[in-house]
């Protein structure tokens, strides 16, 4: 009878609900310094809780992990939020599981590339990022995955830097797609052409997320500051020939960077080569520098500008139109935001 009692009231803590998020509970963000619990910036508390500091490849003790991952559920247990996690719309309250697996990573240790963008964040450390060395992350998630720690039903990220520029990208993506990770996001110039995507493009285990944000070669240039346009279309357009059953995997993204493509003009001409290419699904967000710097403080226009995107993606029977972190505050919080502004209020 003890035992029983005490079996009802591990499923009965089991079942509870209470407010927390896929990353706290069952993923990371290995970054080029260190691994994050996520890679979520634009909320109250900033995000990016930082799990082991100073990282560069050793070999992760899991089990030591997963304790500290356990700490942190029984905080969110108890109703306590992690004060980086504040604010963030990610989080949710649900009934969640308490077992020690990994659905959820993102990948984002490595800074080399193949374009130049003026927006990125390498430029503020030029120096720094171009000499610094890749870590290679395969051996630490191959033990991982032979612990049988990593389960599908998540999401994995490759960010970057570009990630087919990596010698391990494609024996990393074949492991975890033979490891039952079936929702793989690869955010890629698309200036290399990946093997690897192109077979999870075909087995729709992969999305492929594609940051053209422009729709002439000199918009592109200007702001990717290499001449690759043509070429990344044709690549696009290949990919988006691979697709089966899920036709909706391969994505354009437009990235809104005003004064640069912050137009109707451009975004049309961005549209009609995504149809072009046999691409049926797009992602829109706002450059993050200025985004953060402006929040409280955008135009009208602006506001127009994401709008009218979104309506011109489902004009066209877009099957999926994402909105992106910066994006996606920008629409939720519109009006606040509008009346900070016209308040002449600045949070920042």
């Amino acid at each position: 009878m003890f035992e029983r009692i005490k079996s009802l009231l591990r499923k009965e803590e089991k079942n509870k609900k209470y407010i927390s998020c896929e990353y706290i509970q069952h993923g990371f963000n290995v970054d080029y310094e260190d691994i994050k619990m996520c890679c979520f910036n634009c909320h109250e508390g900033g995000g990016r809780q930082i799990l082991i500091d100073n990282y560069k490849g050793q070999m992760i003790d899991w089990n030591k992990f997963f304790k500290e991952k356990r700490k942190m559920r029984e905080l969110n247990k108890k109703g306590i939020i992690l004060e980086r996690c504040k604010g963030c719309f990610f989080l949710k309250e649900r009934e969640w599981d308490d077992e020690d697996y990994i659905s959820y990573m993102v990948f984002n240790h490595w800074t080399q590339c193949n374009c130049k963008c003026k927006y990125c964040f390498t430029n503020e450390q030029s120096d720094f990022f171009n000499k610094r060395v890749n870590y290679n992350m395969y051996p630490v998630i191959k033990k991982l995955v032979d612990m049988g720690k990593v389960r599908g039903g998540g999401e994995i990220g490759f960010g970057g830097g570009e990630p087919a520029l990596l010698p391990e990208f494609e024996p990393m993506m074949n492991m975890l797609m033979d490891a039952g990770c079936d929702n793989i996001r690869v955010h890629s110039s698309c200036v290399k052409y990946s093997p690897a995507i192109e077979r999870g493009l075909r087995e729709g285990k992969v999305t492929l997320v594609c940051s053209v944000d422009s729709g002439t070669p000199e918009t592109y240039t200007d702001i990717k500051r290499v001449n690759h346009f043509d070429k990344v279309w044709e690549n696009l357009a290949q990919y988006a020939a691979s697709q089966t059953d899920n036709k909706y995997k391969a994505k354009t993204k437009y990235i809104i960077y005003p004064g640069y493509n912050d137009n109707k003009e451009e975004l049309e001409k961005w549209f009609d080569l995504t149809v072009k290419a046999g691409i049926r699904s797009v992602v829109l967000d706002v450059e993050g520098g200025w985004y953060i710097n402006n929040k409280f403080n955008i135009s009208d226009e602006m506001y127009e500008l994401l709008e009218y995107a979104g309506k011109k993606a489902d004009e066209l029977g877009m099957k999926f139109v994402e909105y992106y972190d910066r994006a996606n505050d920008m629409r939720i919080h519109k009006e606040e935001y509008k009346q900070l502004r016209d308040n002449g209020q600045n949070k920042q």
